[in-house]
């Protein structure tokens, strides 16, 4: 997949655009939830400490921006928030983030394909499932599988419940019946972003999330784009390309304190 500039404009409007409607959607359950457009990017609020917490494509390509507006928007919400950089930021932005006091934390690679028509065959112990009404099961699933967790916990937490009710679709993989691994698919102008991907400890290396992603690409639609994100060089990085995902390039991932 060739990196063009129409196709880096459409992945930024597309990731700008999936937030706005995220922050629109959850402020109906969830009061306290909040954004605001920063810089060309777009800042959003889900809780101190929610990994949903952050700013993204602020001074993509050269849009006049500042630093400052962050402060302003987090001061009294959050002790500290993400700063996503993707290389098509303006240059400056290095330079204004290490004066207000940003640290470099971590790379993510931005991988992507055009979904292809076919779904593989699973085992017969292996079960996916679009997850519909009932959603506790797969939100606890989410939760004790980032955790690091076999157990799922008896009561929502407040991470479940904002995934409950945030604007995706959701799947389930089981093995032999038992809720295993759990990802989503953000949908949005016709283009998607996996995410959400995670295996309950004692199932992982069977191949679920392999399993999840092949599922989701069917559902997405033949010829439509999707984008995930990995660390780089990390198993889920490797299994990605195994299945035609092509890494376009890394962000940078920024810590405010």
């Amino acid at each position: 997949m060739l990196l063009t500039d129409s196709l880096v404009d459409e992945i930024h409007s597309f990731r700008v655009g999936m937030m706005e409607r995220s922050v629109a959607t959850l402020r109906a359950s969830l009061p306290f939830v909040d954004g605001k457009a920063v810089g060309g990017g777009f800042a959003g609020f889900s809780g101190d400490g929610s990994p949903t917490t952050q700013a993204y494509g602020i001074g993509h390509r050269d849009t006049p921006y500042d630093l400052a507006e962050l402060d302003e928007f987090y001061k009294g919400r959050a002790e500290n928030w993400e700063l996503i950089v993707t290389p098509f930021a303006s240059p400056s932005i290095f330079r204004s983030a290490a004066n207000f006091g940003y640290v470099p934390d971590h790379f993510e690679t931005v991988l992507a394909q055009i979904a292809l028509p076919g779904e593989s065959a699973l085992p017969p112990s292996i079960q996916i499932e679009e997850v519909v009404g009932d959603l506790s099961t797969w939100a606890k699933v989410s939760d004790a599988g980032w955790s690091g967790r076999d157990d799922l916990a008896h009561e929502l937490s407040d991470m479940a419940k904002l995934m409950i009710a945030s604007p995706t679709r959701r799947y389930l993989a089981s093995v032999d019946g038992q809720p295993a691994a759990a990802a989503s698919m953000v949908s949005f102008q016709g283009k998607h972003l996996f995410a959400g991907a995670c295996t309950l400890p004692k199932f992982r290396g069977k191949g679920l999330q392999s399993a999840l992603t092949k599922r989701r690409l069917s559902d997405a639609g033949s010829g439509s784009l999707v984008t995930v994100v990995a660390l780089p060089g990390s198993q889920s990085h490797r299994n990605l390309q195994r299945i035609g995902f092509e890494p376009l390039y890394s962000k940078l991932v920024l810590y405010r304190h």
